[in-house]
C-alpha cells in the first residue's frame, strides 16, 4: 500500500510539472509573437516613413521638373524676343551678316512709318552706302523695289589711305574764318557768327571738334537764326560721335516745297570718313547720333 501511495504521489507530481511546463510554453510563445508584432510595427513605421520620404521626393523631383520646364520656357521666350528686334535693328543684321562688322545707325530717325523702313545698300566693309526709305510696304534689303523708293538719308563710309588723307576729306572750317563777323547768341553757352552776301545767308560756330554752318537764303526768305537755334537745342539732346580730328555739319533751311537730302553730317575715325545726309534735319541728327 505504502508503494501504491508513493507510485501515486511521483504521477500526481508528474502530472503538475507537466502542466507547469506547458503553462511556461505558451508564455514563452506569446512573449514571442508581442516581440513579432513590435519589431512588425517597427518595419510598417519605416515604411511609412519610407513611404513619405519617397513621395516628397517624387514631389521635390516633380516641382524640379516644372521649374526646369518653365525655366526652359522662359529661356525660349527670352531667345524668341532676343530674335525679335526693330525694323533697322533686323536689316542692320542681314547688312553685316553679307558684308562684315560696319558701322551702322541704330536709329531710323522716324517719327512714324519704321514698320515699313526699306533699306539698299552697295559697296564693300571698306567703302559702302546704304540707302533708307520708306515704302507701302516691307521689302526685303536690296530688293528691286526699293531701288524705285526716294531715299530721305543715306549713310556712306570711305576709306583713305592715311589718317591726314581722311582728315582732309572732311570740309571743316577753321574758327578763325568767322572772326569779324556778327554775333548771333543761340543759347547761353553758343555764340554763332553771321556771314551774307550774294543773296545767301549763313551762321556758324563751333562746338568741340566740330564746325556747323546753317545756310538760308534772302531769295527763298528762309532765315538761318531758327535752325541754328534748334540745332543747337538737338547737340544738347543728341550726342554725336566724337571725331578724331575734324568733323563738318552743314545744314540748310528748307523752303517748304524743298526736300533735297541736304543736311549734311561728316566726321572723321581713323583711316575713315562717314557722312550721314537726311532731307530732314532732326532725322540726321538722330542717325548720325545712333551711328556705331
Amino acid at each position: 500500500m505504502r508503494h501504491k501511495k508513493l507510485i501515486g504521489l511521483a504521477a500526481g507530481l508528474l502530472l503538475v510539472i507537466g502542466g507547469l511546463s506547458g503553462c511556461n510554453s505558451n508564455k514563452q510563445s506569446k512573449g514571442s509573437n508581442d516581440n513579432g508584432s513590435t519589431v512588425s510595427k517597427s518595419s510598417k513605421t519605416d515604411m511609412q516613413n519610407a513611404s513619405s520620404q519617397s513621395s516628397s521626393s517624387d514631389s521635390s523631383q516633380a516641382q524640379s521638373s516644372s521649374a526646369q520646364s518653365d525655366s526652359t520656357t522662359s529661356a525660349g521666350s527670352s531667345s524668341t524676343q532676343a530674335t525679335t528686334g526693330s525694323r533697322i535693328s533686323n536689316l542692320n543684321n542681314q547688312v553685316i551678316n553679307k558684308i562684315g562688322n560696319i558701322t551702322l545707325p541704330s536709329d531710323d530717325g522716324l517719327s512714324s512709318g519704321s514698320n515699313n523702313l526699306n533699306m539698299r545698300y552697295n559697296g564693300t566693309q571698306s567703302d559702302y552706302t546704304i540707302y533708307y526709305s520708306v515704302g507701302n510696304q516691307a521689302l526685303d534689303l536690296n530688293a528691286s523695289g526699293v531701288s524705285n523708293e526716294t531715299p530721305y538719308a543715306t549713310f556712306q563710309k570711305k576709306t583713305y589711305s592715311s589718317e591726314s588723307a581722311a582728315a582732309s576729306a572732311v570740309d571743316y572750317s577753321q574758327a578763325s574764318t568767322n572772326k569779324g563777323l556778327p554775333k548771333v547768341k543761340l543759347s547761353s553757352k553758343i555764340t554763332g557768327y553771321e556771314n551774307a552776301g550774294g543773296g545767301q545767308r549763313y551762321i556758324a560756330w563751333h562746338e568741340g571738334r566740330w564746325s556747323i554752318a546753317v545756310h538760308g537764303s534772302v531769295v527763298n526768305n528762309t532765315n538761318p537764326k531758327q535752325t541754328a537755334i534748334h540745332a543747337v537745342n538737338l547737340f544738347d539732346h543728341y550726342m554725336l560721335p566724337a571725331p578724331q580730328k575734324y568733323g563738318a555739319i552743314e545744314l540748310n533751311v528748307h523752303s517748304s516745297s524743298d526736300h533735297t537730302r541736304d543736311q549734311s553730317i561728316t566726321w572723321q575715325d581713323g583711316l575713315s570718313v562717314y557722312t550721314l545726309k537726311g532731307v530732314d534735319i532732326d532725322t540726321a541728327v538722330q542717325m548720325a547720333a545712333s551711328a556705331k
